[in-house]
């Protein structure tokens, strides 16, 4: 039996992740938006399109609800996106009724699937999917991370002209202006990047990862980044349901993990068929941990905000 992908909202994020899903023949996908014409036709594109990858998996397009709560993997990456000048937090309430509202419907599932959530503020629309539908923690994901640790990769191959086979890095914490290069951990070629590049240059190069999102909505003007955040979406599938190795920096429910508690953050983890495998243990610098505490202190606060709503 194929593997069923759900994934609500068929704009730029939704539909580049079912395209991407498509090429590399992960399964039969569903996608879900209020504009079922939409979804509908972007479907029948994307169908047309397969024949070039050799894939036999199926796109189906509309508004129904029934035939997404079924899947295995259900991506959400409905809601509001930025508009220039408008932080990730700015987004916090009027994308927490969407989510909220999406959650609900999920929840009248009878498979529990795994939930890959990448609507922003990220890490508080997926503490608020885990909460509302109370699937287990394996079960809900957020995809933050890999983006931004590939945001990162991108800075250093322009700077030091690396394949990427060679770039070792991870970003933990939040998908924010609080995210935890971890640079201590970077290596290019099996070498240190700090003993490559003055501190500056390195710290400039992670900067740039931080705000890679507002660079890009910037850029566009009238939307935000889609290719690089569904491609982010598709390397969490593919170790799930193709057995891809890899440690990768996702969003997850803590429950003391790393010493935190009750909230969504960034962390090095392991995927696998049921979701979550585990969270991996690394040495962070006394100042990544430092950074990392700030970064949970401030998701706290933003859950603090919508804890009484759910």
């Amino acid at each position: 039996m194929k593997t069923r992908i759900g994934i609500v909202g068929a704009g730029n994020v939704g539909a580049t992740c079912a395209h991407i899903s498509l090429m590399k023949n992960l399964g039969d996908i569903y996608l879900l938006d209020i504009a079922a014409d939409m979804a509908k036709g972007k479907a029948i594109d994307l169908n047309q399109s397969k024949f070039l990858f050799g894939s036999d998996a199926a796109v189906d397009g509309g508004d129904d609800y029934s035939k997404l709560i079924d899947s295995d993997i259900i991506v959400i990456t409905a809601g509001l996106a930025r508009k220039p000048g408008m932080t990730r937090d700015d987004l916090l309430f009027k994308n927490f009724d969407i989510i909220k509202d999406v959650s609900l419907k999920i929840k009248q599932s009878k498979r529990t699937p795994i939930v890959i959530v990448v609507s922003n503020p990220l890490d508080i629309m997926a503490y608020t999917v885990y909460r509302i539908t109370g699937f287990p923690r394996n079960r809900v994901l957020g995809m933050a991370g890999v983006l931004d640790t590939y945001r990162f990769y991108h800075n250093i191959q322009n700077r030091l002209n690396t394949p990427y086979k060679y770039m070792d890095s991870m970003i933990l914490g939040s998908h924010g202006d609080t995210m935890v290069p971890l640079i201590s951990q970077t290596k290019i070629a099996g070498k240190f990047i700090e003993k490559m590049l003055p501190a500056e240059e390195i710290n400039a190069l992670a900067d740039r990862a931080r705000n890679g999102g507002a660079e890009i909505v910037s850029l566009l003007k009238t939307g935000s980044a889609y290719y690089a955040p569904a491609a982010s979406v598709v390397r969490m599938m593919e170790s799930i349901l193709t057995g891809r190795k890899g440690t990768l920096p996702c969003s997850v429910y803590t429950e003391g993990d790393y010493g935190y508690k009750d909230i969504f953050l960034g962390l090095p983890v392991q995927l696998g068929p049921n979701g979550l495998a585990k969270v991996v243990n690394i040495k962070l610098s006394e100042a990544e941990k430092k950074a990392l505490d700030m970064s949970a202190a401030s998701i706290a606060e933003q859950i603090a905000k919508i804890k009484d709503r759910i």
